[in-house]
């Protein structure tokens, strides 16, 4: 089995499986991780919220009522890949509802703690999530402590704006996992991989604190981060400058200029690659981002994961409650779930 990682975040799958959402392989309906794996997919990343859905918050911190992407979800998630022999990445947010660069919301149980009780909570909830996975016979290969925190988590405590306190709560991440299994890789995530000096900045700043992590995750779409040369430059770099393997935890490249609902597509242009949005395109720009991730020394690149190439455009599975899918034509199925020549691709690495 290659241990190159060619891995698929699908974290949405239960939602739209149950609003009716199928996958279809040569016009045959099948298990969408069964599609995924007779194409070459060995991994899954799959994403944790904290209580998405509570009855307390919605809809204002705007997740689905149903609390899809809860630990009760994931476990579910993570138990049927695993069975199905895929390695798995768990992705904790820290938060009820998406975290990223722009938001890093603390969940509402955590409103209001003091940086102590913010260090115990993260490790509780850490622990626990980690535990029954566990315990129900999945211990996940890479685990992450927090998602794309390159402006920090847990916000106001934990953000970059005091590093001291990011520092602590990233240590308490990695206590946790270590104590449920040493054997997991703890990834921290910094969201441009294409961003050399923000890269360099951030895990300066975390390995002057005495953070300790295995693998450095970069998320790369191209629209938003840069050209594919910025990413190797970087990878390269970093690999060395920390002794670290490195993952491209999040990337994709759209399929189609069209719209599958009525909700706008969030990817509309291409950035500084210039391959088609088509098929084939996805294809292209797949091969050529394994061939600069193989191109780190030392064999410290390890692999990708397609975000979210299964979010077709199914009506109660959308963006947010209420809402459509953005991301209908970034997927490597088509609008009806059928799946893209573009998949093809796993099988070439």
């Amino acid at each position: 089995m290659s241990t190159f990682v060619k891995g698929a975040d699908v974290s949405h799958l239960l939602q739209i499986e149950d609003h009716g959402g199928r996958f279809y392989d040569g016009g045959v309906q099948k298990d969408l991780l069964q599609i995924l794996k007779d194409r070459g997919v060995n991994a899954i990343r799959i994403k944790v919220w904290n209580d998405p859905g509570n009855p307390c918050c919605y809809p204002a911190n705007q997740s689905d009522p149903a609390g899809y992407n809860d630990p009760s979800h994931v476990t579910q998630l993570a138990v049927r890949a695993k069975n199905m022999g895929f390695r798995i990445m768990i992705d904790f947010h820290y938060s009820d509802w998406w975290a990223d660069p722009g938001k890093q919301h603390t969940p509402h149980e955590w409103e209001g703690q003091d940086i102590d009780q913010l260090q115990s909570s993260l490790y509780r909830f850490t622990h626990h999530v980690l535990s029954t996975l566990k315990a129900n016979g999945v211990t996940p290969e890479w685990v992450q402590v927090g998602n794309e925190i390159s402006n920090g988590m847990l916000w106001p405590t934990g953000s970059t704006d005091d590093w001291d306190n990011l520092a602590a709560l990233i240590k308490e991440g990695h206590r946790a996992t270590k104590a449920v299994a040493p054997s997991i890789k703890v990834v921290l995530h910094y969201d441009n991989g294409g961003n050399h000096a923000g890269t360099v900045w951030w895990f300066d700043n975390a390995r002057s604190r005495g953070v300790e992590w295995d693998v450095i995750g970069l998320s790369y779409y191209p629209v938003w981060h840069g050209s594919l040369s910025d990413l190797e430059h970087n990878m390269v770099d970093i690999s060395a400058r920390y002794g670290k393997e490195v993952i491209v935890v999040e990337t994709a490249y759209p399929w189609t200029t069209e719209n599958g609902d009525s909700q706008p597509n969030v990817y509309t242009s291409t950035g500084p690659v210039s391959y088609p949005m088509s098929p084939a395109g996805q294809k292209q720009f797949l091969g050529d981002l394994v061939s600069r991730i193989k191109a780190v020394p030392d064999g410290k690149g390890k692999g990708f994961f397609y975000w979210e190439p299964e979010w077709i455009p199914v009506e109660g599975a959308g963006w947010k409650s209420g809402e459509g899918d953005e991301w209908d034509n970034v997927t490597l199925f088509d609008f009806g779930g059928n799946a893209l020549s573009s998949l093809e691709a796993y099988l070439d690495w």
